[in-house]
């Protein structure tokens, strides 16, 4: 039997950068996007070799804005891909922002296979969302939903985020209210809710230095972490990884790939993959991507960066990695998959998070406690 792999597609064109962005996306080289398509297709074609011989169990288009761009795209890309597809039951995401969102669009998404959709609100309050250099509005996302619902794709994620500029306890406490009440309505089985992360050189950054905008204090924003989930926890909506939440079986297939060490390639520029051991990611220079891919200079240095990770190393990032997932690492897999006991490795570590009540450790799993939930990054540290 094939070995699983999963497929990340990066667009990266945007009708704007979003205040806080620092992922690499750019609102004004649309000039390239036909090109920057073909050479993408290239790419995974020439990686035929490799895709023959996996099984694909899930696709994800993300950005950028995927919903920027005309969907002839989109649907270029995934005609290529299916032809490595042998499953029937394969996850295609698209991530989508409300005020891209067409019956176009999504008419054609559904021709083409997409299952899911991954929708950007981050706050159901406008003036949260101007804040944050969001171009859409509430009513936006829910005309969007309405148009995903009339097309019949039953699988939708959305994404929040805070502590944001504006944004208090109350207006937070709302949103959670809006998505929740219109969950049933819309097929909302799934919310990510992401900590706001300060980026160094990003509009948001200079605006908060600045004193423009500011956040909430510590204590507040551990108020919000707390009413987050257990607002969305008694709502049947469980906490399978730090930042996700999703009803019974509507876990992301991608992510829990990602997060159980499984293998990955990633198409586009900056695109990361994970394969053979090896984790590389390819050039952010859109130039440099294009000219290599589609007119084969190969002069050109295409992966950026590259880890090979040694077994040590991949033991650490595969308990790194898994201690995100609710269901954290289980010992007799970790066993099979490196043939040495947990413990005999890393022994210290653990006790030592065990005895500070970070960790959670029994016959058969390691597990983050809720106390290690909130403070993730000094259990991380100890495998690093």
């Amino acid at each position: 039997m094939n070995k699983n792999i999963s497929i990340y597609i990066h667009i990266p064109f945007c009708c704007s950068k979003c205040y806080y962005c620092d992922f690499t996306s750019y609102s004004n080289k649309d000039q390239y996007i036909s090109q920057y398509i073909d050479s993408l297709c290239n790419e995974i074609l020439d990686n035929s070799e490799i895709l023959c011989e996996y099984n694909i169990i899930s696709i994800y288009i993300g950005g950028g804005t995927p919903s920027y761009i005309d969907s002839k795209y989109i649907t270029k890309i995934l005609d290529i891909l299916k032809i490595f597809v042998t499953s029937p039951n394969v996850s295609i995401t698209i991530e989508v922002n409300p005020n891209s969102v067409t019956e176009d669009k999504i008419k054609e998404y559904k021709e083409i296979g997409i299952n899911r959709i991954s929708m950007g609100l981050q706050s159901t309050h406008n003036e949260i969302l101007k804040n944050i250099g969001r171009k859409h509005t509430y009513n936006d996302f829910i005309s969007a939903l309405e148009i995903i619902k009339k097309y019949e794709i039953k699988d939708v994620s959305v994404d929040l985020m805070y502590p944001l500029p504006g944004l208090t306890y109350k207006l937070l406490d709302e949103t959670l209210d809006t998505v929740l009440s219109i969950k049933d309505k819309y097929n909302i089985h799934h919310i990510s809710i992401y900590n706001l992360e300060v980026h160094e050189n990003t509009k948001l950054d200079f605006l908060l230095k600045e004193g423009f905008l500011k956040l909430i204090d510590e204590d507040e924003e551990f108020d919000m972490k707390e009413n987050i989930k257990n607002k969305l926890e008694l709502n049947k909506f469980h906490r399978y990884e730090i930042s996700n939440y999703s009803e019974e079986g509507y876990e992301s297939i991608h992510n829990i790939n990602y997060w159980k060490q499984g293998i990955y390639l990633g198409f586009g520029a900056a695109a990361s993959s994970f394969f053979a051991g090896s984790r590389y990611t390819n050039t952010k220079n859109m130039d440099d991507y294009i000219n290599y891919n589609l007119y084969n200079d190969r002069s050109i240095q295409v992966i950026e960066e590259k880890e090979d990770l040694d077994k040590l190393g991949s033991m650490k990032e595969y308990i790194i990695l898994s201690l995100r997932l609710q269901k954290g690492v289980n010992i007799q897999d970790f066993y099979l998959k490196f043939k040495v006991k947990l413990m005999d490795i890393f022994n210290e570590e653990i006790t030592k998070m065990v005895n500070l009540k970070l960790l959670y450790m029994d016959k058969t799993i390691v597990c983050l406690t809720d106390k290690g939930k909130d403070i993730a990054n000094v259990v991380w540290k100890e495998f690093i």
